[in-house]
Order: C-alpha cells, then sequence, then structure tokens
C-alpha cells in the first residue's frame, strides 16, 4: 500500500475547520504546527492574500484517499479560492507497517484482499517541495536567494534540533541552535535554480548556514490562481 503525506498550509484562523475536514474522511492522525508567510507583498496582492499567521498541517492517506482528499479540497473546501491555502501530497518511499497501518482507514475490500485496484502508473512530478533547514533569523537570506531563482513564496517553521550532546554537527549545522525550516514548492523545472542560489548565497559559507533538500511532489491542491 502507498503511503502519502499531505501537507497543507491554510490560514491559522482556519486550521481546526480543514482539520475536521481530514477526520470527516477517515484520517485519525492530524497534526498541525503554527508558521509564518514569506511571500512578499506584490505576490500577495496579486493573489489577494493577506500577511497572516499560518497553519501547516500534516496527515497521511493511501493513493485512493489521497486522490479523492485532493479533489475534495478543491471542490468542498475551496483551497483555490484567494487566501485561503495549498496542498500537496508526498510519497513515501517506505514505512513501518504497524505504524502505516494506524494512518489511513482501511476498508473492508482492502481486508478482503482487493486484488482489482490499479496501481498507480508513475508519473512525472509537476512540482517539488523544497525544504531549508537554516539558523534561526536568516529566513529573508535564504528567500531572497530564492525569490531571485523564481521561487513565489515559501513557509517558515520555527524548530530547534534535537541530535545528541555528542553530535554537535550535521552536514556542519549546530545541532542544537535555533533553526528555521522554510518550506517552498516549486515547478520542477525550476528546483534546481533555486536550491543552487540557496546554497550559493545562504549556504555553508554564509551566516545563514543552510541545508536544502526537496521531496517529489505527486498530487496538489489550491494552485490554480499561481498556474493562471
Amino acid at each position: 500500500m502507498e503511503l502519502n503525506m499531505i501537507l497543507t498550509i491554510t490560514r491559522r484562523a482556519d486550521s481546526e475547520q480543514f482539520a475536521e475536514f481530514f477526520r470527516n474522511y477517515g484520517c485519525s492522525v492530524v497534526m498541525s504546527v503554527v508558521a509564518n508567510g514569506t511571500a512578499n507583498k506584490s505576490l500577495l496582492s496579486m493573489l489577494g492574500l493577506n500577511a497572516s499567521e499560518k497553519m501547516v498541517s500534516v496527515t497521511f492517506a493511501d493513493t485512493s484517499l489521497r486522490r479523492k482528499l485532493m479533489r475534495k479540497l478543491s471542490s468542498e473546501m475551496k483551497i483555490d479560492m484567494p487566501d485561503r491555502g495549498v496542498a500537496v501530497s508526498v510519497p513515501f518511499s517506505s514505512a513501518v507497517s504497524s505504524a502505516a497501518a494506524a494512518l489511513t482507514p482501511v476498508t473492508p475490500a482492502d481486508r478482503a484482499g482487493n486484488t482489482d485496484a490499479k496501481e498507480e502508473e508513475p508519473m512525472e512530478s509537476k512540482y517539488e517541495l523544497i525544504i531549508t533547514i537554516c539558523n534561526g533569523g536568516y529566513t529573508d537570506m535564504v528567500m531572497d536567494a530564492a525569490r531571485a531563482a523564481g521561487a513565489a513564496g515559501g513557509t517558515v517553521i520555527h524548530a530547534k534540533g534535537t541530535g545528541a550532546m555528542s553530535a554537535k554537527k550535521f552536514f556542519g549545522l549546530s545541532i542544537a541552535a535555533e533553526k528555521e525550516m522554510v518550506f517552498i514548492v516549486a515547478k520542477t523545472a525550476n528546483k534546481k535554480d533555486i536550491m543552487r542560489a540557496i546554497v550559493q548565497n545562504a549556504g555553508a559559507d554564509s551566516e545563514a548556514n543552510a541545508l536544502v533538500f526537496s521531496l517529489p511532489v505527486n498530487d496538489t491542491a489550491g494552485f490554480r490562481l499561481m498556474e493562471d
């Protein structure tokens, strides 16, 4: 069973409404964290968005449920409307079976062993999720570099490393220091340029000391205005 992580970014005021939406469709695990948007003023104005506090919510779904959720986010939750939010789905390469079983609902057909279900054909990802971990207070440096390479905006989560005392550094990053995680959804064609710009302008040789990686996105919702 393919398992997907669905990451939804909404206004904080709407977070409980979206959490209830996911629970109504059988997602037993919905985790949320407060975040901040980084879109510049001209983009916010173009999309009709406000620089309000955001909420990042994470839940999990198999392929069939993921497709339904992404459709319903558009039709039922109106996520394509201005200042509503965006959602992306990231496939897992693997998951511990006992834990994965608790993350997604199991239907009677699943219990019976539904052999008629079609496997999802491999698809070329149109978008990628770029994640940057940098020193606290240097989000602007990261986003300035990313925007110069074509990124529209990002979402920031404040974090702190939890590494062992003996492991003081990981890829040059100080584990225990205050960190910020910057999430950027970018078109696949722009991914390399954005990641290269962040490394060159806010990487290990800068005060931001940023580490950058990307994850493939197999489904999206809420990007209609951006694509238009």
